[in-house]
């Protein structure tokens, strides 16, 4: 008969797992008005840009996949400020993803109608093939085929838990805030602003006047936290944003 452990001593277990997660995730006064601040603003300024378009998208664009998008993009901000930097890798992938078939059901109805009923699926390849195939996202000149590829295949090494990203995890007390090493936050803020810009692009892929009549400042912000100047010139004629 297999040894059974007695109801205490589980509590007592799940209850020194408690206190060792808590002991990791950082005080919220330090990330509102203390040193850590500035850090938690830097990450923040990205993921605003989304949560932008999320509020003004007034559901035109009813998808189950955006919803998705924006929950994994919610997901791995708040991973990211516990300090669960390879979930919060993984969310941004699934952030990605969601922004890729959320494209491609928008021009294609009737696979999606299929795929709500599992009846219709294509390789992730094939989702990211649809993207490059579009007029209009063909006349983008900062952003190519190979940089896409580039962004994805970073993502899926810590899905795939690829050595070369993943960091060896044996005790909980190992996980530590990205704001505590300095290489490892520059990293992920550049690794967010790479997703974010292919999201943008995507949604003003499928509706170009998706902040048409939006506050100034708000319309102008999108633009600018993620891309150059000579960027946002092409987006805006390429993508032809109002």
């Amino acid at each position: 008969m297999p040894i059974s452990l007695h109801t205490n001593k589980i509590k007592i277990e799940k209850d020194c797992f408690i206190e060792e997660l808590y002991k990791i995730i950082l005080n919220k006064d330090e990330l509102i008005d203390g040193t850590l601040d500035g850090k938690a603003t830097q990450l923040h300024k990205f993921y605003l840009a989304i949560y932008i378009m999320n509020h003004y998208n007034k559901k035109q664009q009813n998808s189950q996949y955006f919803d998705y998008l924006i929950t994994s993009i919610i997901e791995s901000e708040s991973l990211f400020v516990i300090g669960f930097t390879n979930a919060g890798m993984m969310a941004l992938r699934s952030a990605l993803e969601c922004s890729l078939k959320f494209l491609y059901y928008e021009y294609h109805p009737i696979e999606l109608q299929l795929n709500e009923i599992g009846e219709f699926d294509i390789r992730g390849i094939e989702y990211r093939n649809f993207m490059y195939s579009i007029p209009n996202f063909k006349k983008l000149n900062f952003i190519m085929k190979d940089d896409i590829e580039r962004v994805w295949n970073e993502l899926c090494k810590y899905s795939h838990y690829d050595i070369s990203v993943i960091k060896e995890i044996s005790v909980i007390s190992d996980i530590k805030p990205i704001f505590n090493d300095g290489e490892s936050f520059n990293n992920i803020k550049k690794v967010i602003k790479d997703v974010f810009r292919i999201i943008i692009i995507i949604m003003f892929t499928v509706n170009p006047a998706w902040l048409e009549d939006v506050e100034k400042s708000y319309f102008d912000y999108v633009f600018e936290v993620l891309f150059k100047a000579e960027e946002i010139i092409n987006m805006k004629i390429s993508l032809k944003i109002i």
